[in-house]
């Protein structure tokens, strides 16, 4: 008779590829429970809500065409529009303040204004 073959076919491979798959659903079975958990929840909560919003197709209802108008060609009598009522001199909502109140710079009031800034700058700083 003929001697058996002592070579290894790949069969640890597959051994030890299914350890690892083995240890890893021992290390992980409560995730893999809390998944399976919420898809099956997620499922029922999604067909209820189909259930809920899903109506049925809309009745349709049968319009009928508009009527039309009849096209016009000349203007209807005693439609005239009024002259709008406007106001040619708006005036303002309250008084403006006085000329002199409002201050204009111009640029001898500038100069003036910086001058008068770095007398005060200077000022300053000789007390400290």
């Amino acid at each position: 008779m003929g001697k058996k073959s002592r070579k290894n076919h790949g069969s640890s491979a597959g051994l030890v590829l299914a350890l690892v798959a083995i240890s890893l659903v021992i290390a992980l079975w409560q995730w893999i429970v809390l998944g399976i958990v919420l898809w099956a929840l997620f499922r029922v909560l999604w067909k209820i809500h189909l259930r809920k919003d899903a109506g049925g197709l809309p009745q349709q209802t049968i319009l009928r065409p508009a009527q039309s108008a009849p096209c016009r060609t000349a203007p209807v009598p005693g439609r005239a529009l009024a002259p709008a009522a406007g106001n040619p001199h708006p005036k303002p909502a309250r008084e403006l303040p006085a000329p002199d109140y409002l201050p204009r710079w111009t640029t001898n009031r500038r100069f003036y204004a910086d001058r008068e800034h770095h007398d005060w700058q200077k000022q300053f700083d000789s007390m400290v």
